[in-house]
């Protein structure tokens, strides 16, 4: 991964990278994640650093109507025509959602909940009109959407936010994340602001490339390693019920992880999953939930 001046977030852009590479990964879901942090914890900053990639969508306010604007006038290109595949909608700020109308919202849930799963129907109730987005239909893709606890956590957020993600399966087609900056981490971020290198370093990059495949490409995975995964999803499913207050199947979570650690092979350049890659989502699975795990102060898979 290239470095940033966002200090201590390299898991949080390494799981934002392998689910960018998602989209490239043949015959797998495209894994979508929402990451949830604390005011200038830096996510939003993360997000931005990738809006120049291919495939990659950033949008501040967004709705089911704009989103098919911007497609049908030729503002988002789509990765892959067979099949459809959109790549990634980066959202920098959720919480915008939930300031319009109630029927807007749901319209966009149900929006993302096709783009995320079964694929854009010219036919559904989010839909501009048939005709206008008929060429789209079976349109996949994933969301990559930041929001602050302030918008979650809270007593009006929770009843609101939670609620209309719950509906219609939207919270288990993304991946949940969420974590805190440590004392540490926020000490050696005040330092650097006050010695100026925000400004000057030249060690870090303001926009991240990504050197993706002009394909998708199958990759393999060893079904020993498939069933350490398997394990991973028990685990982050237990955390999630305790968390959430209810039932997690965990089967779009189980086909996510196996997504995640296939783009981790292919962007090593490889056709086969190894244990490393199977590592990786070990440890990164550990922000995998609603707990505000704090990042460490060293990052083992850079």
């Amino acid at each position: 991964m290239k470095k940033t001046e966002l200090i201590g977030i390299e898991p949080i852009q390494d799981l934002m990278e392998l689910a960018l590479w998602t989209a490239y990964v043949k015959y797998e879901r495209i894994v979508s994640l929402m990451i949830v942090a604390e005011p200038e914890s830096g996510k939003t900053e993360l997000l931005k650093k990738y809006r120049d990639n291919n495939g990659v969508h950033g949008m501040r306010r967004f709705s089911a109507f704009g989103v098919q604007n911007d497609l049908i006038n030729g503002r988002i290109n789509v990765l892959f025509d067979k099949p459809k595949i959109l790549g990634h909608i980066v959202v920098y700020d959720f919480a915008t959602l939930f300031s319009f109308k109630m029927n807007t919202i749901d319209s966009t849930i149900a929006f993302l909940d096709a783009l995320t799963e079964e694929g854009l129907e010219p036919e559904s109730t989010y839909a501009i009109s048939f005709d206008a987005i008929k060429e789209y239909k079976g349109l996949k893709g994933g969301i990559i959407a930041a929001i602050n606890t302030q918008g979650f956590f809270t007593p009006k957020g929770k009843k609101r936010i939670k609620a209309s993600l719950m509906k219609g399966g939207f919270f288990s087609r993304n991946i949940m994340v969420s974590y805190a900056i440590s004392q540490s981490h926020l000490n050696e971020i005040f330092d650097g602001i006050k010695e100026g290198k925000y400004r000057s370093d030249k060690r870090y990059v303001s926009l991240v490339g990504l050197d993706f495949p002009n394909k998708r490409i199958d990759v393999k995975l060893p079904r020993r390693l498939s069933g350490e995964l398997l394990k991973i999803v028990y685990d982050i499913k237990e955390e999630l019920e305790d968390d959430l207050g209810h039932t997690v199947k965990g089967i779009r979570l189980y086909k996510s992880l196996i997504s995640l650690a296939k783009a981790s092979a292919l962007r090593d350049g490889r056709l086969i999953v190894n244990s490393e890659d199977v590592e990786r989502i070990q440890y990164l699975s550990q922000w995998m939930n609603l707990r505000m795990n704090r990042l460490k102060s060293y990052y083992p898979y850079d």
